[in-house]
C-alpha cells in the first residue's frame, strides 16, 4: 500500500508541476544592461502582465525575436509570480543627420538604425542623403564613414562630420581639415592621419598646412 501511495504521490507532483505554468499569473519585470527596459519594448510587454506563466513566456519570446534593438535576452521565473526579463540591448555609437529635414537617426556599430531622434549627444555625421528607417541598415559608404567617424572621435573627440558624395570631411582642432575616401582600409587611413597630424602639431606647423587629402595613395597636404 505504501508503495502504491508513493507512486501516486510522485504522479501527483509530476502532474502538478506540468500544469503549474498554466495556473500561475505573472507580473513582468523587464531590465536591460542600462537598467530600465526601453520604452518601445515595455509598451509591448505591458499586456503580458496577468497572463499565465506558460502564455507569458511564449508571448514574450514572440515579441523579442522581432525586436531589432535586442541582441540577446533571458527569462527567469521568481517565486511567487515574477517573470524577470534581462535584455542585452544594442547601443548606438553615432548619429546621422539629414541636413535638409533636420531629422536624426541613431545607428549601432554594425550600421543598423536603432531609432529616430530630434537631437543627439553622440557624434554626428551630416548628410544630404535620405536616411534609412528604423530597423534598416545604412549603405556601405555610410558604414565606412561611421567607422572613420567613430575612430576619429575616439582619438580627437571631434563630434561633427560631413558626408559628401565621394568623401568624408572633418575639421580637427587647430582648424586642420581632413578629407577621407569612402572606401579602403579604415585602420590604414586613421593611422596615416595620426602620423601626419601629430607631426604637423609637433613641429608647430611651420608650413601653415590647413588640410590633408587622404583620397590618394600619397596623402596631399595643402
Amino acid at each position: 500500500m505504501k508503495k502504491i501511495l508513493g507512486i501516486f504521490s510522485i504522479i501527483f507532483v509530476f502532474c502538478f508541476l506540468i500544469i503549474l505554468p498554466f495556473l500561475i499569473k505573472v507580473k513582468v519585470d523587464c531590465k536591460s544592461q542600462y537598467g530600465i527596459c526601453p520604452q518601445q519594448i515595455s509598451d509591448k510587454l505591458a499586456p503580458v502582465d496577468g497572463k499565465s506563466l506558460f502564455r507569458a513566456r511564449k508571448t514574450i519570446r514572440d515579441i523579442l525575436k522581432t525586436e531589432f534593438i535586442v541582441s540577446d535576452y533571458s527569462l527567469q521565473y521568481k517565486i511567487p509570480n515574477i517573470l524577470r526579463i534581462d535584455l542585452l540591448v544594442k547601443k548606438p555609437v553615432i548619429t546621422f543627420k539629414d541636413t535638409k529635414s533636420g531629422s536624426y537617426v541613431l545607428v549601432d556599430a554594425d550600421g543598423k538604425v536603432l531609432s529616430s531622434a530630434t537631437d543627439s549627444a553622440l557624434p554626428v555625421v551630416n548628410t544630404t542623403k535620405e536616411l534609412p528607417k528604423e530597423g534598416q541598415d545604412i549603405g556601405n559608404e555610410e558604414l565606412f564613414a561611421l567607422n572613420l567617424a567613430t575612430g576619429i572621435y575616439q582619438m580627437y573627440q571631434v563630434r561633427e562630420f560631413l558626408l559628401q558624395e565621394t568623401s568624408l570631411l572633418v575639421e580637427l582642432p587647430g582648424r586642420f581639415k581632413v578629407i577621407f575616401p569612402l572606401d579602403g582600409d579604415t585602420r590604414i587611413l586613421l593611422g596615416a592621419l595620426r602620423l601626419i597630424y601629430s607631426k604637423i602639431q609637433g613641429e608647430g606647423n611651420p608650413s601653415g598646412f590647413s588640410q590633408v587629402d587622404l583620397r590618394f595613395t600619397n596623402p596631399v597636404l595643402r
